[in-house]
């Protein structure tokens, strides 16, 4: 065998998750999520950013009340998420699970960012560094590697976006209807 041969870097087999393994995975990012959510709810995210005006996303947290419901949609999005991955075992739930760990680091990193930028702990930041971050990590070394294309990072950061903006779209419109 010659020297280049050798020394060339093996190709990573993929990496395979049990069922079980899958499930508690997803069980883990639904109470990660309903974690950090609470966490930005108890600790007062709206008045936090209010405090902070300069802060991009300013003009979308509301008030209190409207932004719990922004944080109990997202959740229960998170949860249909999971409890369908659960029951219907879709060939897709590993990759989407992998997905979602990049969106989990981001949200966390921007916890990060934002607290160190403003010199203030935001609400969020204690959950997004001891969980989000660490949880995401595990989950991109303990799934198969997603396939990154235009098409996937497209529908991933449609999807984190969509997700929040749709839940702050209907917040709103729940509160203009209660008055």
């Amino acid at each position: 065998m010659d020297r280049a041969r050798a020394e060339a870097p093996r190709a990573t087999v993929p990496r395979e998750v049990s069922e079980r393994g899958l499930a508690l995975l997803w069980v883990g990012v639904a109470a990660a999520v309903a974690l950090h959510n609470a966490e930005e709810w108890l600790l007062g995210m709206t008045g936090w950013i209010a405090e902070h005006p300069w802060l991009p996303g300013a003009s979308l947290h509301g008030d209190q009340d409207q932004f719990a419901l922004v944080l109990a949609l997202v959740t229960a999005a998170v949860l249909a998420l999971t409890v369908t991955a659960l029951t219907r075992r879709p060939r897709w739930s590993a990759e989407v699970l992998a997905c979602a760990a990049y969106v989990l680091m981001a949200n966390g990193i921007s916890h990060l960012v934002l607290s160190l930028l403003s010199w203030s702990p935001m609400p969020g930041v204690l959950s997004g560094t001891a969980v989000l971050l660490p949880l995401g990590a595990l989950l991109v070394r303990a799934l198969p590697p997603v396939r990154w294309t235009a098409s996937n990072v497209a529908m991933t950061a449609g999807a984190a976006v969509g997700i929040t903006a749709g839940a702050f779209a209907v917040a709103t419109l729940l509160s203009s209807w209660t008055g």
